[in-house]
């Protein structure tokens, strides 16, 4: 986020918990400590305010853009992810990812004024000059929501292609009748699962007129450029012939002359890059390095980072930051090949990406990465002892020649380090758990982390696909409030769909024998674990 005048640049700095400011010229201003997981940033038209999204605290807070102080803290809906001010710099709209809403909030002074239900798992927003649409990517499906303003509802959902997914952010070309979606195509319907067919990195372009993709305009990232990972910013040149694409995991800016349709440059800059500002005359770019903790500087003549810019130090242990940079890096050739593949190109940021992947085990639901120290084993066959046991799927998956013991080490450190927050639902009263304990739920899933280790028959893992059926590992049930589909294969998208269609035969099933009510009582139970 750059100033009005681009003197300064404004970073949020989600591990850190805090929002620095620093001149453009390199000198740094200040960095206040705003709270547990900040991701977005706005700032008023005169530049004078700045609002951040703070996602891991479900505020919004307003900082003095001059000193840093903080001028206001208001609550949000959930996990508030994409933030934005109207171009007359009189309303805040911010998105609530796990809240499928869009808050609503006056600026002066800051009240909130409503919200505006959308799509599950909102994220990037953008606005056109006149102030009156607003556009909301969702996540894990790579839509597009176009919501009036006016009337607070959306007006259009906007597909932008199959299997589309890990959108987080929706740019506007300067000629406003174009908008940008950098995601990836997570192709869970291709049976071969090769690393450069399994996930495509892509950049779809939407008609705003006509709400609908151009087709032919489409930049897959790895026929206009080269493999790529982790699209997740793009910003243009001022009179809009050229795109920067920022790509997180590969740690580089694919730069594509859209009159062309193909890629001019390549340039690396830091760690895990996820924002790009681009000066008025063109000539530099700014870009946020996630991991790195700076900014890379960028001569945009020259297609050369020229100078990087400290905006952080971050609070994480050394191994723990190390391990993360490899989870989230397809740019070594340990890693990934070719920069196709990363550990977060299906565990986004650490959790999910909604998806079953048709591996050769059989069908198999991504479950997010926390709580790990006390689940083990891994994977839903339990065929991954420890946390150092995933070099084979290093190796297998991504195609990477494999890490030394050292960076394993790293990574499992990474791997071991997330908990599983508490629960946003309310513990209730004690009624869903006697159902959860006579039923027989509490034998599997047993002791604090809700799981016995050990391998188990359900009755879902017999189908034609499955090779390491029928038992399944337990998993834990710490976080199912935000994880769904359900199962191993994904075939419950909701907790109750888990007994509503479980097999006669499946321990699940024993559920059959209370009522709608009682089951009621059992979900709200599964939903409020782990209780704070």
């Amino acid at each position: 986020m750059a100033a009005p005048d681009a003197s300064l640049l404004y970073v949020a700095n989600p591990d850190s918990g805090s929002v620095t400011a620093v001149g453009t010229n390199g000198r740094a201003l200040w960095e206040v400590s705003v709270g547990d997981n900040p991701t977005t940033l706005a700032l008023d038209p005169p530049g004078d305010r700045l609002f951040v999204a703070v996602a891991g605290e479900d505020r919004l807070v307003e900082l003095d853009a001059h000193t840093g102080e903080e001028a206001a803290r208001l609550t949000t809906h959930r996990q508030p992810r994409g933030i934005l001010v109207t171009p007359d710099g009189g309303m805040l709209a911010v998105s609530a990812r796990a809240g499928n809403v869009i808050d609503l909030f006056d600026t002066t002074p800051l009240e909130p004024q409503g919200s505006v239900e959308v799509g599950a798992d909102p994220w990037g927003l953008a606005m056109p000059a006149h102030g009156d649409t607003l556009y909301v990517t969702h996540l894990l499906t790579g839509e597009l929501s176009v919501i009036d303003l006016t009337d607070r509802v959306v007006t259009t959902v906007i597909r932008t292609g199959p299997e589309n997914n890990a959108s987080r952010h929706v740019a506007l070309h300067p000629d406003g009748r174009r908008a940008y979606l950098p995601l990836m195509r997570s192709r869970t319907s291709n049976a071969d699962l090769d690393f450069e067919t399994t996930i495509m990195p892509r950049v779809p372009v939407v008609d705003l007129e006509k709400e609908r993709v151009i087709t032919r305009e489409l930049l897959g990232l790895d026929a206009v450029d080269q493999p790529v990972n982790m699209p997740s910013a793009v910003a243009f040149s001022p009179n809009g012939s050229t795109a920067y694409v920022v790509n997180a995991g590969s740690n580089d800016i694919s730069v594509i002359d859209l009159d062309l349709g193909f890629g001019v440059g390549h340039i690396d800059v830091g760690t895990n890059p996820r924002g790009i500002v681009v000066s008025a005359d063109g000539s530099t770019a700014y870009v946020h390095n996630g991991l790195s903790g700076d900014i890379s500087v960028v001569d945009l003549a020259t297609l050369k980072e020229s100078s990087r810019i400290h905006v952080t130090r971050s609070p994480l242990p050394p191994d723990v930051l190390a391990g993360m940079i490899l989870f989230n890096g397809s740019f070594r050739a340990e890693m990934a090949r070719d920069q196709w593949i990363t550990c977060a190109s299906c565990h986004l940021d650490g959790d999910i990406d909604g998806r079953t992947w048709p591996f050769d085990d059989g069908p198999r639901n991504t479950p997010p990465v926390r709580g790990l120290t006390a689940t083990f084993p891994f994977h839903w066959s339990g065929d991954r002892v420890d946390l150092f046991d995933f070099q084979k799927t290093i190796i297998d998956i991504q195609a990477g020649t494999g890490l030394s013991d050292e960076e394993n080490e790293q990574l499992a450190a990474f791997l071991g380090f997330r908990e599983v927050p508490p629960s946003p639902f309310p513990v209730g009263d004690s009624r869903g758990q006697q159902v959860f304990d006579s039923a027989g739920c509490s034998t599997c899933h047993a002791g604090p982390s809700f799981t016995d280790g050990l391998l188990h028959d359900v009755g879902t893992a017999l189908g034609p696909d499955e090779t390491k059926g029928p038992v399944i590992d337990t998993p834990t049930l710490l976080g199912l409030y935000d994880t769904p589909p359900y199962l191993h294969d994904g075939g419950a998208p909701t907790l109750r769909d888990v007994f509503e269609s479980a097999p006669a035969t499946s321990p699940h099933g024993l559920v059959s024998d209370y009522n709608e009510a009682e089951i009621n009582d059992l979900v709200a139970y599964l939903r409020s674990l782990p209780q704070g």
